[in-house]
């Protein structure tokens, strides 16, 4: 089983803490949520990045801001904040009580385990919530070091599914496709599909292109009812790439709708 530094773990509690009061100081009366990027700068501005959390992953996003974005979605299971795509993120009124209710980070992130609502019915809060906490960082695909490998008949039956809900397919749509022998900007183009790696839950493909300069997105599904362009915004402005001919790879991280292009492959 992963791990994560104590340290990993008392930071993003606290951050989670912090996007409910980012969150709490919106203005009602505006009638629109704050932008993702938005709510987690804010978040990390509270309470830096220290140490192997500044670490970037393949996807090209700190190993911390991951960890966060990943454990951000207990918030919403817990029915504190809502995630609205466009709308941006907001808190609700269960999470502007739980920030009166709850004032310590202990407390807040025992509340945030769905087993108890109450600070006076809360017992070794400290304990408890770290552990909490871990196990869903854990299973989010944070932790600092890999999992051993597994090999041989057993390796299927260890694999208990992706750490948090993924598309059907994911693809790079845009100018290429055609060099590819498929459609440009068609997301169902079988050429632009990329596959989904379980071991670090990012999604690829490695292909070979003519020298030139391309735009594309990441489309969900074989549609454009979900897709993402630059600085993972939800239909966005497209990717460039400027390419200088032969192998490229393509990554996708679902956590944060970030692409990042690798040269010479991966």
């Amino acid at each position: 089983m992963r791990t994560l530094p104590r340290k990993t773990l008392e930071n993003t509690a606290l951050r989670l803490k912090a996007i409910l009061e980012v969150l709490a100081a919106q203005d009602p009366s505006a009638g629109a949520g704050t932008g993702r990027a938005e709510v987690l700068r804010q978040a990390l501005e509270q309470v830096p990045l220290e140490g192997t959390e500044a670490e970037l992953l393949a996807s090209g996003v700190a190993r911390g801001e991951r960890a966060l974005i990943t454990a951000s979605t207990k918030l919403v299971k817990a029915g504190w904040i809502l995630k609205e795509g466009r709308a941006g993120w907001s808190i609700t009124p269960e999470g502007r009580s739980a920030l009166t209710e709850f004032p310590d980070v202990h407390h807040l992130n025992e509340a945030l385990s769905g087993s108890k609502h109450s600070v006076t019915a809360l017992t070794s809060a400290e304990t408890q919530s770290e552990a909490v906490l871990e196990a869903a960082l854990v299973e989010s695909g944070a932790a600092a070091e890999p999992e051993a490998q597994v090999h041989g008949s057993h390796a299927e039956e260890r694999y208990a599914g992706p750490s948090f809900p993924q598309p059907d397919a994911v693809a790079v749509a845009g100018t290429f496709a055609a060099a590819l022998g498929g459609a440009d900007w068609d997301p169902a183009a079988d050429t632009v599909q990329l596959g989904f790696d379980r071991s670090d839950e990012l999604w690829k493909l490695t292909v070979d292109l003519p020298a030139g300069n391309y735009e594309y997105k990441a489309a969900l599904n074989r549609t454009w009812a979900e897709n993402y362009g630059q600085n993972a915004h939800f239909d966005g402005a497209n990717y460039r790439l400027e390419h200088s001919g032969g192998s490229v790879t393509f990554l996708y991280d679902h956590a944060t709708h970030t692409v990042i292009t690798k040269p010479d492959g991966f």
